[in-house]
């Protein structure tokens, strides 16, 4: 009888151990909203051969398997955070529990007439009684927890796994979806364009030009055609970044040489598709300086848009655009299932710079980013 009171007391400190709270977002949710992502952007894929602005549909599609990809990868983050929490939550209480069933199994194996009776009389079985009755619920909850938390953890898994399946199929369908558009922008009739700027005064003004800001004052001086956004300004604060990323310098940010730019410098991944934030008119497109391939955009007689770093261009000098239209491709090489699980994917650089009557203005405080 001495061993079921001090099973009892056991069982009272045992079945108060610590709950786990969930803090992190829920993986299998985010995991849901991936596979509709992909989904829709899949549609878009396979609608396009019947669009009339096919352009149009597959940069939609490339833009959707582009966030896909993006909340799969931080469905599976999550995953492999709270999958963690929870082997290293039961690897800690694993003493706790494993006292707490040899206690159950102690009072399971004791005859009932031993539970009915108390050596130290009435008082003291009432007393043990309350006590039972006290702890019951307790442990009763304790097992309960412990088995949603066990089913929560193969609910993870196997979202994991589904997760890595659609990556698999993601990965092959954005690749199909950046060749179609490739293909039809390349197959596209251009239009002569009006007032389009003379290629050869181009080359020549960016050959002679020792800085952006001294290019940029040139070309603002040019003629051209006219800007179509008469209300660029009123979009300030919310103009959508012109490739899927992340801020990796703000304007006047120095970089690992202790050189500064007024512009943002935006990491975004291989192969990323680089579109009009704004319906812009195309002043310029063509290497430059050390930026690579530049692209300056006029979404408002004054401003101008300086895209530096794209690698595949689909612009010409001259064309109008409408927002959301693609400009080019991000270099690299395409992401890999391996490169994606481990995290080690390469990411590119887009340098955007905004200026207003030659002046650089700084776009952080115009366009929406991951620092707002």
């Amino acid at each position: 009888m001495k061993a079921v009171r001090t099973c009892l007391i056991a069982l009272a400190l045992l079945a108060s151990g610590p709950a786990g709270a969930q803090t992190n977002p829920d993986p299998v949710a985010q995991a849901n909203e991936a596979a509709a992502l992909l989904a829709k952007a899949r549609a878009a894929l396979t609608a396009e051969a019947g669009a009339s602005d096919r352009i149009a549909v597959l940069t939609e599609a490339v833009r959707g398997f582009e966030a896909g990809l993006e909340a799969v990868r931080e469905s599976t983050r999550q995953a492999v955070i709270r999958e963690q929490a929870i082997t290293d939550r039961l690897a800690a209480e694993q003493a706790r529990l494993g006292a707490l069933l040899s206690v159950l199994q102690t009072i399971g194996q004791t005859p009932e007439q031993a539970m009915l009776l108390h050596p130290d009389g009435p008082l003291s079985l009432a007393r043990a009684g309350m006590l039972v009755s006290e702890v019951t619920p307790a442990v009763a909850a304790e097992a309960a927890e412990l088995r949603a938390t066990l089913e929560e953890l193969n609910r993870i898994r196997r979202t994991r796994t589904v997760a890595a399946a659609q990556l698999e199929q993601a990965l092959l369908d954005i690749q199909a979806a950046r060749v179609a558009l490739a293909d039809v922008v390349a197959q596209r009739v251009r239009l002569p364009q009006e007032n389009a700027p003379d290629p050869v005064l181009l080359g020549v003004l960016s050959a002679s030009s020792a800085t952006l800001q001294e290019f940029a004052a040139q070309l603002g001086a040019l003629d051209g055609p006219a800007a179509p956004n008469a209300d660029f300004e009123a979009r300030q604060g919310a103009l959508p970044l012109p490739v899927a990323g992340r801020v990796l310098r703000a304007a006047g940010e120095p970089d690992l040489a202790g050189i500064e730019r007024p512009g943002l410098v935006l990491a975004a991944p291989a192969r990323a598709l680089v579109t009009t934030p704004a319906a812009a008119t195309v002043r310029y497109v063509g290497t430059l300086l050390d930026y690579g391939n530049v692209i300056v955009l006029e979404p408002q007689t004054g401003y101008l848009l300086v895209l530096a770093g794209v690698d595949d261009l689909y612009v010409d000098a001259g064309e109008v655009l409408s927002p959301g239209a693609p400009l080019g491709l991000m270099g690299g090489r395409p992401q890999t299932q391996i490169g994606f699980a481990s995290g080690q994917t390469r990411q590119e650089t887009l340098y955007l710079e905004l200026r207003n009557g030659g002046e650089p203005v700084d776009p952080g405080t115009w366009f929406v980013t991951d620092k707002d």
